[in-house]
Parts: structure tokens; sequence; C-alpha cells
């Protein structure tokens, strides 16, 4: 186990902090919904199978290990899209300044969710164009 992470480049890292950041948002992404938030329980799934995909990264690389890499952050963005559709009655309260569709207190969780999936998501776009394992000559 000590060899293969030695093996691993900048880009599997960047990755593996693609998934914390993500697991971060998925904790707030709880709270949120703790918070009686509008939302699916697809957010969780797809975060979690997102991470998932970086975990098995680090056992696997081979012949499909490009696919697996884009599995991440394309659930990323779409757990980020599904978490806005269910808070856009919240931000369009917060926005209009009445109270009509959603729970304004919740606003800075959408927003919070938002952006860490965001980061989470752009940061787990780059190790798709790098390999993840050095190279032996």
């Amino acid at each position: 186990m000590k060899e293969k992470l030695k093996n691993k480049t900048i880009a599997y890292w960047l990755g593996c902090a693609a998934a914390a950041v993500a697991l971060v948002g998925l904790i707030v992404y709880g709270v949120y919904k703790g918070r009686a938030g509008e939302g699916t329980g697809w957010v969780f799934a797809l975060i979690i199978i997102g991470i998932a995909a970086q975990v098995a990264l680090f056992f696997y690389d081979g012949k499909f290990g490009g696919f697996i890499a884009l599995v991440p952050p394309i659930l990323y963005f779409l757990a980020m899209a599904l978490e806005l559709s269910g808070g856009v009655g919240n931000i369009a309260d917060e926005i209009s300044d009445i109270v009509m569709f959603g729970i304004r207190e919740l606003v800075p969780l959408n927003y919070a969710v938002t952006a860490l999936l965001g980061i989470a998501g752009i940061a787990a776009i780059v190790p798709c164009f790098m390999t993840r394992e050095k190279q032996t000559v």
C-alpha cells in the first residue's frame, strides 16, 4: 500500500481533495435536509457514488481509469443542479424579500452546498486530463 501511495501523482491527490470537499458538501446538505430543506435523496446518492468512484481510482487505474475519472465531476455537478432546483424557492424568497415559496433561513446552506459541490466538480475535472500514477521508463 505504501508503494501504491508513492506512485500517485498530484492529479490523484487533487481528485482526493475534490472528494473531501464533496464529503463536506454532503454533510452540509444533510444539515440542510435536517432543517426541512426541499430536495431529493438523489443528491446523497450522487455525491456518495462520486466519492466511491474516486476511491476506486486508488485501486484501479488501468484501461478504464480515464472513464472512472469522469464519473465524479459529472455526478458532483448533477448533485449541485438537483440541490439548486430544490432550493430555488428559498433563494427566490431571499432575492424578492418576501416569504412565499421557501424558507429564507436556509439560503446560506443552499449557497454553501452549491459552492462546495461546484469547487469539488471543478477540482475533479483536472485529474481527467492528467495521469494519476507516475510513469516508469
